[in-house]
């Protein structure tokens, strides 16, 4: 009988371990998916940015290569100021 009541005990214990241990695994998953999940908003919101960028990407371009190639004759103090 006491033989049985050990086993049982021993059982019973190591049983509680693993749902102890699944417990954990199951906040950590929690926590990685919760994140996950703000992480994907984050990246949504950047490829709206993204694109928008490049619809105006060829414009930035040309004004800043026009600016660059009106002020480059002038002189370097006149180029700081014009900056």
């Amino acid at each position: 009988m006491d033989m049985e009541l050990g086993d049982a005990t021993a059982l019973k214990e190591k049983v509680e371990a693993e749902a102890d241990a699944c417990r954990l695994k199951l906040q950590m998953a929690e926590r990685l998916v919760n994140g996950l999940k703000d992480e994907n908003k984050r990246w949504g919101d950047n490829v709206v940015q993204l694109r928008i960028d490049a619809e105006t990407l060829t414009g930035n371009s040309l004004l800043a290569g026009a600016f660059v190639s009106y002020i480059g004759p002038f002189s370097a103090r006149l180029r700081s100021k014009l900056w």
